[in-house]
Formats: C-alpha cells, sequence, structure tokens
C-alpha cells in the first residue's frame, strides 16, 4: 500500500435486482417496496436490515419466531466476511459468502411458507 494510494478488499452486491429477485419475501419483509433509490440494496444491507427489523421487533410474531436463529445465522456469517474481508483473506470472504447465499435462500423458504399460509 502506497502513502497515498489505498488497497481495499471488499464484497459488494454487484446487480441490486438479482437480491430482489432470488429472495422477494426477505426484501418485503427488509424493505419498503419500491426502494428508494440512492441507498444500497444489497445482500450485506438486506442482512444487515433483516436483523434491525427482529432486533427492533419490527417483523410479526410469525416471521420472528420462524426467522430469528436463521436471520442471526446469516448475520454471523456477514460478520465474519468482513472479518476475513479485513484481514485480506479472500479466499475465505469468498467461501463464506456462498454460505450466507445458502443461509439467505433458506431464510427466503421460511419466509415463503409464512406468507403463503
Amino acid at each position: 500500500m502506497g502513502q497515498v494510494l489505498q488497497i481495499r478488499v471488499m464484497a459488494q452486491t454487484y446487480d441490486e435486482s438479482e437480491v430482489e429477485k432470488k429472495w422477494p419475501h426477505l426484501v418485503e419483509s427488509a424493505w419498503q417496496l419500491p426502494q428508494p433509490p440512492g441507498l444500497p440494496h444489497g445482500v450485506l444491507e438486506l442482512v444487515d436490515d433483516l436483523k434491525g427489523r427482529l432486533d427492533l421487533g419490527m417483523m410479526s410474531a410469525d416471521m420472528t419466531e420462524n426467522l430469528s436463529e436463521t436471520v442471526r445465522e446469516a448475520y454471523n456469517l456477514k460478520v465474519r466476511l468482513e472479518k476475513a474481508l479485513g484481514d485480506w483473506k479472500a479466499s475465505e470472504a469468498n467461501t463464506i459468502s456462498y454460505d450466507l447465499e445458502d443461509v439467505l435462500s433458506a431464510a427466503e423458504r421460511i419466509a415463503a411458507k409464512i406468507k403463503d399460509r
């Protein structure tokens, strides 16, 4: 790293519309639709906002009961991902990113069942 030029390793959602396509029930649970422009609405923001709504009691009782464990697992993976990136462990972060997406997909299946009741 130079004295002026900083090198960063980061994770960012390439196409935010894919988040809504892949996890529509989670997106609906986390954000107002349509989403306001100018704010990032990627994978990591989805995890943060789901955890925030869970912690603040802003989810229905049914969603809280059925999703709390999975949302917390996703949040813990997000924290691990950010730590791996901070430690310049891109390969580890890449592995965690797949685990995080898998957990979000599991949460989506749970949310879909709840919404379909």
